[in-house]
């Protein structure tokens, strides 16, 4: 039987959810390594020296490898549980530390990163649902918010660990050691109750109910039941009828919110943002380390919000907000006079724009798509997202230096205007609010908007008839 072995009260809940966080942490350390590493390579520093064409494939391996186990993650995680899932992730990306610490070849590196990548499909395909599913109704929003978090501590780990430690192999043992440690907290993670009711063991899924709450015995059998009925009995699991039928309402507005996602150019600004201000009188390292303060800072507002104003406020707020920002960085590189006088415009407005996708568009992401789709087809949605997240950010960013060369730097930032716009817009016509309420509350809402929906199409065809 699975229980959670960690403190009383929420306390649990927030450990389980920190630990299951870890291999988003992971996913930042990786996806930040390069900025670093390039620079070692640059001043010929490190063991492996590639030209800017393996460099740009080296990074690219990243997306590779996350493409590749999005779908068989999903599927895992529904065949033998979240937990021991989040477990593969850790071998995966301590295999890809040991290519980079030893291997002195370009194919090396390649390697490394398509298992990193690998493991980094993982982590976006199980935290987000382990963590949704792991926290009780009144502070799901705040915990999920630990991946989002997760994610940008572990760029700035990067960043700094790359800019204090200066050398290519202490790095890669510093990142390797937190592949170890995470390996070993992962062992005492609790398999989430959902999972363990949609598997056919409901004494199971009580006792780690009763581990993870501080509640009386009414209050148990009442999570029990919200538990089962959101996992919608004598369905099976990976059921991609399901999800393509009955769930298609919530699959389309989550694929829009992930493509928008990458769209709004937030990938964009972690891979080029050092090169976009590099004229304005601050280093390539501080500037992303400011950067991802930035994020950090942009958790405490999402963290106060989240769970009173409620997700599609915040979600609206932010791409409005995040569209203004770009339309601004535009003006200013489009006016060259502008930016060589007045740098710190430039500076703020990109920090504007990742703070605003950062207090919505990048973490709620995580929190809807565990929260809008039930426990039988959470893991195939999960794939999916992680699919159109991956096509989506490799389109924008191979697309990035064509279309500056052609067109001129400003007009990426139209484009990511123009996408924050309409994805503000989508979220005002069509995107729910979910706050406090249970999975099953959700389910079926978005059943009675289907049948209110079903309803105004008979009445039109029967209007017609008349007609």
């Amino acid at each position: 039987m699975e229980c959670c072995q960690f403190s009383s009260g929420s306390s649990r809940q927030i450990a389980a959810c920190i630990v299951a966080s870890l291999p988003v942490f992971m996913t930042g350390i990786v996806l930040g390594w390069p900025s670093p590493v390039i620079e070692y390579m640059s001043a010929g520093q490190a063991p492996v020296s590639l030209t800017s064409v393996q460099i740009s494939w080296m990074v690219a391996c990243i997306d590779i490898g996350n493409f590749a186990m999005a779908l068989p993650a999903g599927w895992l995680m529904d065949q033998i549980g979240r937990k021991n899932t989040v477990i593969a992730s850790a071998p995966l990306m301590f295999a890809g530390w040991m290519f980079i610490l030893l291997g002195r070849h370009a194919w090396c590196l390649f390697v490394a990163r398509l298992l990193q990548g690998a493991a980094v499909g993982i982590a976006w395909v199980v935290a987000p649902a382990y963590v949704g599913e792991m926290a009780n109704i009144v502070i799901r929003g705040k915990l999920s918010l630990l991946v989002q978090l997760s994610y940008a501590l572990g760029l700035l780990f990067s960043y700094f660990a790359g800019w204090l430690l200066g050398d290519y192999v202490t790095l890669a043992i510093t990142s390797a050691s937190v592949s170890i440690i995470s390996g070993v907290l992962f062992l005492f993670l609790p398999e989430s109750p959902y999972y363990l009711m949609l598997d056919g063991r409901p004494d199971d899924a009580a006792i780690c109910l009763w581990s993870l709450r501080s509640y009386t015995d009414d209050d148990l059998q009442t999570e029990l039941l919200t538990v089962k009925d959101s996992i919608l009995n004598n369905r099976q699991k990976w059921n991609v009828d399901d999800l393509l039928n009955r769930d298609h309402r919530p699959l389309v507005i989550v694929l829009v919110l992930a493509v928008l996602q990458m769209a709004c150019g937030a990938g964009v600004l972690e891979a080029y943002a050092a090169s976009i201000i590099s004229n304005v009188q601050i280093s390539a390292n501080a500037s992303a380390v400011y950067l991802g303060i930035v994020i950090l800072v942009a958790a405490v507002p999402f963290a106060l919000v989240v769970d009173r104003s409620g997700r599609r406020p915040l979600m609206i707020l932010s791409c409005f907000g995040t569209a203004a920002c770009h339309a601004t960085v535009a003006i200013v590189l489009w006016c060259q006079d502008v930016v060589g006088h007045r740098w710190l415009l430039l500076f703020w407005s990109i920090a504007g724009a990742q703070f605003f996708i950062n207090i919505g568009i990048m973490p709620l992401l995580s929190v809807i798509q565990c929260e809008y789709f039930p426990s039988d087809t959470r893991a195939l949605a999960d794939t999916a997202v992680v699919m159109a997240v991956t096509i989506t950010s490799t389109v924008m960013i191979t697309t990035y230096q064509p279309v500056a060369d052609a067109l001129g730097v400003s007009t990426n930032f139209v484009i990511y205007s123009i996408a924050s716009l309409a994805g503000g817009l989508f979220c005002c016509l069509f995107m729910p609010e979910t706050k406090r309420k249970s999975f099953a509350e959700i389910q079926t809402d978005f059943r009675k908007a289907e049948e209110r929906l079903t309803d105004n199409e008979v009445q039109k065809l029967r209007d017609y008839q008349e007609i």
